[in-house]
């Protein structure tokens, strides 16, 4: 067992409830961020942890949003109407945060299984309830991306696919063409997935068993430490570099 952990861990694999841990501290140093250079610094950590476990393609994706982000702070106090850029910049400082949740939620559902997530998060005793939510909300996210994924292909066959174009000249049937179906698919899925839980005996009340040998180990708590270390490191340098 502590082998095929080791070699688990050489892939970048951490404990479910470690990845947990990272979401949070992510989201809320992000959220609660006021400087640029801090917001920086989280950006560029999240995308070293997407290439620590080989997500290139999302790490390419990550990196271009964060990059026209930043971008636009910049090029909106260029606008030289203070009422527009004013309400431009409050957009983009609520983007610029609220976005990470999305991104390490993602970051998280990304080759979980959702079997180790229900036991790491048994092993911690939490209310079952919890635990159904956490687990349909993680194995929802995937499939809702390749939902959007097929709608989005449906729309290129139409000739109104998702791209800038389409949406400065056509945003309401963009909009229509995108969202409806997705808002009907998310529906359906989340019903799917609620029974898939409730067939796998997720609500029993007799303790749950599992195939795989899900623990902690050193190097999980470890990594998660030192990741920690570093997002605080560079909030402390950031304060000090004001100060001085």
């Amino acid at each position: 067992m502590g082998t095929d952990k080791k070699q688990e861990y050489s892939f970048s694999e951490l404990d479910p409830r470690m990845k947990m841990v990272l979401v949070m501290v992510f989201t809320t140093a992000t959220y609660l961020s006021s400087d640029m250079n801090v917001l920086i610094w989280n950006y560029t950590l999240i995308i070293l942890l997407h290439l620590l476990r080989k997500l290139w393609k999302s790490a390419l994706k990550i990196s271009l949003l964060f990059a026209s982000f930043i971008l636009m702070e910049y090029l909106f106090v260029l606008i030289p109407l203070k009422g527009i850029s004013s309400a431009l910049g409050m957009i983009i400082f609520f983007l610029q945060r609220m976005s990470v949740f999305f991104v390490m939620g993602a970051w998280m559902s990304t080759n979980l299984r959702i079997s180790d997530f229900v036991t790491s998060m048994q092993n911690m005793h939490l209310p079952k309830g919890i635990i159904i939510t956490l687990a349909v909300v993680f194995r929802y996210m995937p499939t809702l991306r390749e939902e959007f994924r097929y709608i989005t292909n449906t729309m290129k066959l139409r000739g109104v696919g998702v791209n800038m174009k389409n949406i400065l000249f056509h945003p309401l049937k963009t909009s229509e063409y995108a969202i409806v179906p997705l808002i009907i698919r998310s529906i359906t899925i989340a019903d799917e997935l609620a029974a898939s839980a409730m067939t796998r005996g997720l609500d029993l009340e007799t303790e749950r068993t599992s195939y795989r040998f899900v623990r902690l180990i050193g190097w999980d708590i470890l990594y998660t430490l030192l990741i920690i270390t570093t997002v605080a490191g560079g909030l402390t340098v950031n304060s000090i570099l004001q100060r001085g």
